[in-house]
């Protein structure tokens, strides 16, 4: 290979590195807020749930109001309850609703899963930097 076609694998390999790390941190808030670790935790009173079905599977979303708020907004979450329930939920950061769960299954899944994509993004980087490398090593002179 060139050496332009190693720095371009570097590259490559880079841009892979950064998002498995922005997938890492996604999936690192998401866990806290599901855990309510994150997020304002507030409680919603469901009023309808449904079936929703897409090409990936099928879920219960539930709508509802927020118990205590004046305003007439309803929030949706996912969670397989009935109309009447009161669940905990929180914020996202990125503004939806998730329900509170402080399972233990959850705190593993909240702790495991970001794991993932981090060893990805290190195997990533290992690749980038070796390319690099070996980018470097053909356009050093040679001692002939």
């Amino acid at each position: 290979m060139t050496t332009k076609g190693w720095g371009i694998a570097a590259g490559a390999w880079s841009v892979l590195a950064v998002l498995f790390l922005g997938v890492t941190v996604w999936a690192g808030a998401l866990g806290l807020v599901r855990l309510g670790l994150a997020g304002d935790e507030v409680q919603v009173r469901l009023s309808q749930c449904r079936l929703e079905s897409s090409r990936s599977g099928s879920h219960v979303e539930c709508s509802g109001r927020l118990v205590g708020d004046v305003s007439m907004n309803t929030v949706t979450v996912r969670y397989d309850g009935k109309r009447g329930d009161v669940v905990p939920a929180a914020r996202t950061p990125w503004g939806t609703f998730e329900v509170v769960d402080k399972s233990f299954t959850s705190w593993g899944t909240a702790v495991l899963y970001p794991l993932l994509p981090l060893v990805a993004a290190a195997v990533t980087s290992y690749f980038a930097l070796r390319s690099g490398r070996r980018g470097k090593r053909q356009t050093a002179p040679s001692a002939s």
